[in-house]
């Protein structure tokens, strides 16, 4: 559920800044960036419900400003992961390694298939 409110958020801003092709790239961008630490740390943890510990608003920010791979950094992921909201301790450098795989994963699946 968090996932579409972000989408839609991100959606409404890409609009507001570029018309509907705008709202597609934008939205497109932050789901994907958004599905990448979510599936990061679902991978290190365990856990099947990371959702709370993920700030939507930082990986959002994250994506306008440097696109999908801004996920991947350090910085980002420390500051966008509430590790109190998870059940099991996390390292943040193994979920920065799994979510540069996911991310390299999701570029390779998008060079293989161009059209969706």
């Amino acid at each position: 559920m968090i996932g579409l409110s972000l989408g839609k958020k991100a959606v409404k801003y890409g609009y507001k800044r570029a018309g509907i092709p705008g709202a597609i790239a934008t939205g497109s961008a932050t789901a994907v960036g958004y599905l990448v630490v979510k599936r990061a740390l679902e991978s290190r943890t365990g856990e099947r419900n990371v959702d709370a510990a993920i700030d939507t608003d930082r990986i959002k920010s994250a994506v306008d400003e440097g696109g999908v791979r801004a996920v991947t950094d350090r910085e980002t992921l420390e500051s966008a992961v509430d590790e109190d909201q998870l059940d099991s301790a996390v390292d943040i450098g193994n979920v920065q390694s799994e979510a540069e795989n996911e991310a390299a994963d999701r570029e390779r699946d998008s060079d293989d298939n161009p059209t969706g």
